[in-house]
């Protein structure tokens, strides 16, 4: 599969000849100018716009008096396969959304039709999600306003769309006043919490785990001296467990939706208001987290920061001195 216009031909799985096409239009008709206005219109919204470098400490405070005063909470991030969610549903530029998504339902599922098939369902997820939150992190205005440049064979068609589209369907025609509620950071404020987790989570009561990991609960409560944890354990995402060489390829459905999914929302039941929940679990994260909060729980989506945590390099952007200084484990331990 390639395209005439050498976009993305250099990465895994380019788009097709009609993708590519649409792209190029679709980055005409709503351009820079415009897409940048979404961008200020979405943060203009919002109750706070908290720089990245400062939503670490911004985010520890918050969350420790909401764990205090027993008040619940919920903290979420937005990436590229929300984003693709968000432009998907707008039915604009058809083949383009459907490549994008089939790549990131291969990705995350290990079965490129699910969100597909299920895109009104994956919609309202992200879209309750964002409607029920303290704290959004989405892709910074800078990332936004590179994605217009630098069109050719490296070029992520996918992830560049992604970061467009949570402003594409947000800042044009869609209740702002939704998100008037939720502080707006960038999607990298759970790297910004690294050095923080650790403090936020010390000597808590009870803390609620719902990750891939099954050692990770067990390990954080004697690294932190939690008295009691609940975890809640769910397939590996299928990119992750072919890069770690636990599957084979990303094609075979890895179960996550609907099976496990709704098992866990109908398990989540934190013990006692303001309790704390650590949620990496990819796009279903959103829901979790929404259900946390609804029944009184704080959530924070840490995505890939589990993945540092269990020494697994799952992103092109961790570095070995981030992993090596925050990891849990060797190694070995957990089999990478």
């Amino acid at each position: 599969m390639t395209n005439s216009y050498g976009l993305g031909t250099g990465l895994w799985g380019p788009p097709p000849e009609k993708a590519a096409e649409q792209f190029f239009s679709y980055s005409k008709e709503i351009d820079l100018d415009e897409t940048l206005a979404q961008v200020d219109r979405v943060h203009a919204a919002c109750r706070a716009v908290i720089p990245n470098a400062q939503s670490g400490v911004a985010y520890l405070k918050e969350i420790q008096e909401k764990a205090d005063k027993g008040e619940p909470g919920s903290y979420i991030r937005l990436g590229d396969a929300d984003g693709n969610v968000l432009f998907s549903s707008l039915g604009i530029y058809p083949d383009l959304a459907r490549y994008n998504l089939a790549k990131i339902s291969s990705i995350y599922f290990g079965n490129k039709d699910l969100m597909v098939d299920k895109l009104e369902t994956f919609t309202r997820i992200v879209v309750e999600a964002c409607e029920a939150a303290d704290g959004i992190g989405a892709p910074e205005r800078n990332s936004v306003e590179k994605s217009f440049s630098g069109y050719g064979e490296t070029y992520d068609v996918r992830g560049k769309c992604g970061f467009r589209g949570v402003y594409n369907y947000f800042g044009q025609g869609y209740d702002l006043t939704r998100l008037s509620q939720a502080s707006w950071t960038s999607t990298w404020v759970s790297r910004s919490l690294l050095p923080h987790y650790f403090t936020l989570l010390a000597d808590r009561p009870h803390v609620g785990f719902i990750t891939c990991y099954e050692e990770l609960a067990g390990l954080m409560k004697a690294r932190c001296n939690i008295g009691a944890v609940t975890e809640h354990l769910t397939p590996m995402q299928a990119s992750i467990a072919h890069q770690t060489k636990r599957r084979r390829g990303l094609d075979g459905d890895i179960g996550h939706y609907p099976e496990v999914y709704e098992k866990i929302c109908e398990e989540i039941a934190p013990p006692a208001p303001g309790t704390i929940y650590i949620v990496a679990a990819g796009i279903l994260s959103k829901s979790y987290c929404t259900l946390i909060k609804q029944r009184g729980g704080i959530a924070i989506d840490v995505g890939s920061i589990a993945d540092i945590w269990m020494n697994v390099k799952s992103r092109p952007g961790m570095e070995d001195k981030q992993v090596n200084e925050w990891s849990l484990v060797q190694p070995s331990e957990q089999g990478s």
